[in-house]
């Protein structure tokens, strides 16, 4: 016969003996995690904040439930769906702890622009840990204070964008981290739901769109990159819509589909040449013209389009100051355009310029040691892989003499 495990009746009983409710850690223990944390759509604010907050505690606890899952298409199904459909004007107040007030939101906003710039710079796992040490030291007891619906409705789209970045952060640290982000990204959706921020769920259906192409799956990525669209419209936020537009014209790219990949990046090109930079969230800022230009830069190369990739490429590799993550990932693009995309090719006769594609993977060895960010190093090691062919020449006996004792031999 199932019995209860002794941590839970231990918790029981001292509800029981107290008259109210007693936690696993309040007894010292480790809170239960069910499988599955994170991936249901919270049917008030309140429940929402409660599964943050086991989320956020079991990730700091390094729990192998989290750390382990994986990430599945049909996650994002719901989760889209209740954000359209469903748009509830609930009571975001509460009586507890502490009371907050605008300062405290404010200062969590701060937090959330420094913690963004770090991961734009170095990659997601530099502040991962910060920022997951900071959520449940300094933000969980703010959410379990005392505070009327309008501050209510800031925390929650406060809290949101850290939960967004939290996503983000571990989508960029390897595909071991891929269900744990997923887990992420629904919450943060949720609260941005409760805090009725249109924009906000815009960028991060975007941000679900992005992990859905890294991924391989191009029909998720689609419809998160459309369906952000639609909130990103009703915002009147031309940034969130513009990276909106391009993330799907990725999603057309990875599929091979250049007429509607090139259809949203008109549509794409069109949202951002009518930005207002004072009308804009600040979190939006770094989705400039730049930023759109690598966009198209990892389009065109999805569809093997030499010449656009060394066209977009070039102009965003000049403008890239502050963002050494995506000077990586732009210039592992422009590096895999002049090597033939397989043994087919290359048997063929396409031509391959190994000293340029070494030349341009040159100019990461600098940047590779400081950041954080798998999909940087995967990246890069493509571009290594395709170079064996080349093995013997000294372009690429010289680079690889730079990037092995920094990342190993490329598998």
């Amino acid at each position: 016969m199932p019995t209860e495990p002794v941590p839970r009746v231990l918790a029981e009983l001292f509800t029981d003996g107290l008259r109210r409710p007693i936690g696993l850690r309040e007894l010292g223990l480790p809170e239960d995690v069910p499988v599955d944390l994170g991936l249901a759509w919270g049917t008030t604010a309140r429940a929402t904040v409660k599964t943050v907050a086991t989320l956020w505690r079991a990730d700091m606890e390094r729990r192998s439930l989290l750390l382990g899952s994986a990430w599945t298409a049909s996650g994002f199904a719901t989760p889209t769906r209740e954000w359209l459909l469903d748009w509830l004007d609930e009571d975001t107040s509460h009586a507890g702890g502490r009371r907050v007030g605008e300062a405290e939101v404010e200062v969590i906003w701060s937090m959330s622009r420094t913690f963004a710039d770090t991961d734009h710079r170095l990659g997601g796992g530099y502040a991962r840990s910060t920022l997951v040490h900071y959520v449940n030291e300094i933000v969980l007891p703010l959410l379990d204070g005392t505070y009327p619906d309008r501050i209510g409705r800031l925390l929650m789209a406060a809290v949101a964008r850290l939960c967004d970045l939290g996503g983000f952060m571990a989508f960029d640290s390897g595909r071991g981290q891929q269900g744990l982000a997923q887990r992420y990204y629904i919450q943060a959706l949720r609260l941005a739901q409760a805090a009725g921020d249109h924009a906000l769920g815009a960028h991060i259906l975007s941000d679900m769109a992005m992990q859905a192409h890294y991924l391989g799956n191009s029909s998720e990525a689609c419809s998160l990159a459309r369906a952000g669209q639609r909130s990103a419209r009703a915002s009147g936020s031309y940034s969130t819509l513009a990276r909106c537009c391009a993330l799907e014209a990725r999603a057309h790219a990875l599929a091979g589909d250049g007429r509607r990949c090139g259809d949203a990046m008109a549509r794409a090109e069109d949202a951002l040449a009518r930005v207002r930079p004072e009308d804009e969230p600040f979190w939006i800022g770094f989705f400039t013209l730049e930023q759109l230009h690598a966009e198209f830069a990892y389009a065109a190369a999805d569809l093997g389009r030499v010449v656009e990739v060394q066209r977009f490429a070039s102009t965003v590799l000049t403008a890239s100051d502050g963002m050494e993550r995506r000077q990586v990932l732009v210039s592992a693009a422009l590096a895999s355009s002049y090597l033939p995309a397989n043994d087919l090719e290359q048997c063929h006769g396409s031509k391959a310029d190994v000293e340029a594609a070494c030349a341009v993977l040159r100019q990461t060895v600098p940047l590779v040691r400081i950041l954080s960010t798998r999909r940087g190093v995967e990246a890069v090691n493509g571009v290594r892989r395709r170079l064996k062919p080349f093995a013997g020449q000294p372009p690429v006996r010289e680079l690889e003499a730079s990037l092995e004792p920094i990342l190993g031999a490329a598998a």
